[in-house]
């Protein structure tokens, strides 16, 4: 078994209280011109059943609303925040410094640099992962820390979804950090990353769907056989929330049943973009599904050739 990389704590998730059916959303995006190639009953047997939508929220303050709670602690911890990674795909390029700038004041961390990454789509707080692993094991001082932070808010129906997903709007946010006791410990992670572009061909985006299964059971590997641990010790597996048809074909290439694939958030949330991944982990834990002592696993899947694997420890 390998040392805990880094540790995730303080994880904070927002969905909006809004949260129409997914027959009124496909309603909606279809009359505003977007090819959905599913219908509501199709979409439904995947395990979907509504869309959040932020109608009086703005990305600033699904941000704050996520953000603030960890804030507060950390300064009164004496945590010396060293950046914080915001994974955003439906506003790529938005100024991400103007949307933290008053709240890392309020909270003494005006400082602090906003770094977003862009094009690893749903795979990007693996991303997040391997740099804040990277940073933090360069680092001596056991209060170094550096804040994951997901949000994502739809400005149109073609934001809202592509030929076969919806995207709910959410934010979400953790504290990575290299030392500490209970949280998510991480001890392995992988990346792939194919970098393909499709642009828009229906035949290239049928080939990416009908493989890229493939490359998912390779980084699920990579983590297992990194750890020396078997699928059977894998209590839980929380992937992007992609549906139940998508789950079952992954379950088959990675050798596992399709029940470890934990879905106690998928009719009511969706596919949250980054935000998944918190959302079914604290979900877990809330409902007890994930116990103390627990070995899972977390696996993204990014549109364009991007995949994420990290196994974690709950403690």
């Amino acid at each position: 078994m390998t040392a805990a990389h880094l540790t995730l704590t303080d994880i904070n998730v927002y969905i909006p209280s809004f949260r129409p059916s997914i027959d009124q959303v496909i309603q909606e995006i279809n009359e505003d011109g977007v090819s959905f190639r599913l219908s509501a009953a199709e979409y439904r047997d995947s395990g979907f059943e509504q869309v959040p939508i932020a109608r009086d929220e703005s990305l600033e303050h699904m941000i704050a609303r996520v953000c603030a709670p960890i804030l507060s602690q950390a300064r009164q911890e004496g945590i010396r925040l060293g950046a914080i990674l915001f994974a955003c795909v439906t506003s790529a390029g938005v100024g991400a410094q103007s949307l933290f700038s008053g709240l890392l004041r309020e909270y003494a961390y005006g400082e602090t640099p906003v770094i977003q990454p862009e094009e690893y789509g749903c795979a990007t707080i693996h991303l997040s992962l391997n740099l804040a692993k990277a940073y933090l094991a360069v680092e001596t001082d056991d209060n170094a820390a550096v804040l994951f932070v997901a949000a994502d808010k739809a400005i149109s129906s073609h934001h809202r979804s592509d030929t076969y997903m919806l995207y709910g709007d959410a934010a979400s946010a953790a504290l990575f950090r290299g030392s500490g006791t209970g949280g998510q410990r991480t001890l392995s992670t992988r990346l792939k990353v194919d970098g393909l572009v499709y642009d828009d061909c229906p035949e290239r985006i049928k080939m990416y769907f009908s493989t890229f299964y493939l490359a998912v059971r390779q980084v699920v590997k990579q983590v297992l056989r990194e750890a020396g641990m078997s699928m059977n010790e894998i209590s839980l597996i929380f992937c992007s929330n992609l549906g139940l048809h998508t789950w079952s074909t992954l379950a088959r290439a990675i050798s596992c049943p399709l029940d470890k694939f934990y879905a106690g958030a998928l009719g009511h949330a969706g596919h949250l973009h980054n935000t998944d991944i918190l959302l079914n982990v604290n979900d877990a834990v809330r409902n007890g599904s994930l116990n103390r002592g627990d070995f899972y696993l977390t696996v993204t899947v990014g549109f364009g050739g991007y995949y994420g694997c990290a196994l974690h420890k709950y403690e």
